[in-house]
């Protein structure tokens, strides 16, 4: 069945079809969207969620598969189905589906609002990047689907654009449209949008509002593809709206809110401590009410929200204890580890500025095993093995504390849960292995993967000679000869102070250099398996 828009709604549609041909952006997994972590988020909240390993994933504007296609290759045993619009993605991800050699995923060019609940039912619904981007019937679409398509227990991600905070984003997309216009192709636009922004960058006035708020957006964007700059600033349709606007929306397609995607963004005490009883007693007992004054109090642009049934929320606990950890396990950044000690804590902390202190040894000593365990995953029975591994016994009491503080790392930022367990090497063996479908991809010549942890990992191109060669049965001599003989054939060139550099001997240096460079990073990024 074909649902028939008005002939202004289907011009639309096409015009972003089209758009996207024209300037793709690049198709690449999305951590936040990763199943595993939003069954988690159910978990934390006393919610049944779906076993991963034999779901049903929809993703509504799958691009060319980039976040659906390495959850097929480690899942084979679920089913992955992404529909999207422009053909020229969809055509990308197919070819990658065939040499990759997977059955268990369907990419397929569709309109979502052509979807319907003949296509089954779905344990995981994944729609990022879209909602705010289409007009208001392919938005009430959506909704519809989430709530015909959506597994009793499922789970279903949509990310948007938000009000009041995107507003002052709105002046930037309102004065490059002005100033770019509608003629040409996307590509033509965001050229000229580029030069507007440099101007505006550099000569707006300082002392001014309106001066700041385009000098700091202007330098945001200096570093931005341009597939963003013309997809957010240049589309036709760009249309945010306040959270309390989308769940009434949500809500009347039979819809409730569950959470964020990142747990943290929803403590009023992570944002700023002195202001949370007040945040907390302006929504009462009301969580959509409480998000939405945390919007209004921090300016946030951008949310990543999920839905459940709304038969489903009064079995929402949103108090979170210990107990709801059970089962799980828990991903710290690599960068994560102790950072200083003071007046008898301990600081753990990361890159992104979270952090965690403890009185507590035994706790100290929980934390100290979850660092040597990174980039894995560890769950509160992993941590106390690893802590009688090293002699010290574990009672309830000691492994309830350790529980209680994973929970409260996993409010502040510092963890991000998972209904998954991850195995990944911790350190680089004499003959590595690299996971099997970042070594198809290499092999490929895919440019933007997956590494285990379903974040992106970018393969240059003496990665791409060096990954396929990861499957255990190549030392560090035999890739450095692979990489001489790639060299000699003239797949790599390697230079030195801006000339090729062609001696042999320097050539053999050169090599040498750049697998240690490429196993070091697929090391530290979760690219190797344990």
């Amino acid at each position: 069945m074909t649902t028939h828009f008005g002939t202004a709604v289907q011009a639309a549609i096409a015009r972003n079809a089209a758009s996207y041909d024209d300037l793709p952006y690049v198709s690449h997994p999305f951590p936040q969207t990763h199943p595993a972590r939003l069954g988690a988020v159910a978990r934390i909240f006393k919610l049944a969620a779906p076993d991963l390993s034999r779901a049903r994933v929809l993703e509504l504007g799958c691009a060319a598969g980039g976040n659906l296609i390495p959850l097929a290759a480690r899942h084979p045993d679920a089913y992955f189905l992404g529909v999207d619009l422009s053909q020229r993605q969809i055509d990308e991800g197919q070819q990658r589906v065939a040499a990759l050699g997977l059955s268990n995923i369907n990419l397929r060019r569709q309109s979502l609002t052509d979807l319907r609940s003949k296509d089954g039912g779905f344990d995981y619904i994944i729609c990022h990047g879209v909602y705010s981007w289409v007009p208001e019937q392919v938005r009430d679409a959506i909704l519809r689907i989430a709530r015909e398509n959506l597994a009793p227990n499922g789970v279903a991600f949509i990310s948007y654009n938000v009000q009041p905070g995107w507003r002052l984003r709105q002046t930037l997309r309102d004065a490059l449209g002005l100033h770019v216009g509608p003629q040409g192709s996307l590509r033509e636009r965001v050229a000229r949008a580029r030069e507007m922004l440099s101007f505006l960058e550099q000569n707006t006035p300082a002392e001014t509002t309106w001066g700041n708020i385009f000098r700091a957006e202007a330098a945001n964007l200096r570093m931005a593809d341009d597939s963003y700059i013309g997809h957010e600033f240049l589309e036709d349709c760009n249309e945010p709206c306040s959270f309390s606007e989308f769940m009434a929306s949500a809500g009347g397609r039979g819809l409730a809110y569950l959470g964020e995607a990142t747990l943290s963004t929803m403590l009023p005490e992570n944002m700023n401590p002195a202001a949370a009883p007040l945040l907390r007693a302006l929504a009462g007992d009301n969580q959509v009410s409480l998000e939405q004054h945390m919007d209004i109090f921090t300016g946030r642009t951008f949310r990543q929200t999920l839905l459940i049934h709304k038969e489903r929320e009064g079995k929402c606990v949103r108090t979170v204890t210990p107990d709801a950890l059970k089962g799980l396990h828990f991903l710290a950044r690599p960068d994560f580890g102790l950072s200083r000690e003071e007046d008898g804590k301990a600081f753990f902390a990361d890159g992104a500025g979270a952090w965690f202190s403890t009185q507590d040894l035994d706790v100290r000593k929980a934390m100290e095993a979850l660092v040597a365990r990174l980039p894995e995953s560890s769950s509160v029975d992993e941590l106390v093995a690893a802590m009688e591994l090293r002699g010290a016994p574990v009672d309830e009491a000691m492994r309830s504390r350790i529980a209680d503080a994973l929970m409260r790392m996993a409010l502040v930022g510092l963890l991000t849960a998972s209904t998954e367990c991850l195995r990944i090497a911790r350190a680089l063996s004499a003959k590595p292995i690299a996971c099997p479908m970042l070594r198809a991809d290499a092999a490929a010549g895919v440019l933007h993967s997956a590494n285990l942890r379903h974040e992106p990992i970018r393969l240059d191109i003496v990665a791409q000679v060096v990954t396929p060669l990861l499957d255990g049965s190549n030392d560090r001599d035999g890739l450095i000869a692979a990489t001489i003989d790639a060299a000699d054939a003239g797949r790599v060139t390697f230079q030195r102070a801006g000339q090729t550099v062609v001696e042999p001997a320097d050539v053999a240096v050169c090599a040498a250099e750049h697998v240690d460079r490429v196993l070091g990073h697929l090391q530290s990024n979760a690219c190797l398996v344990a």
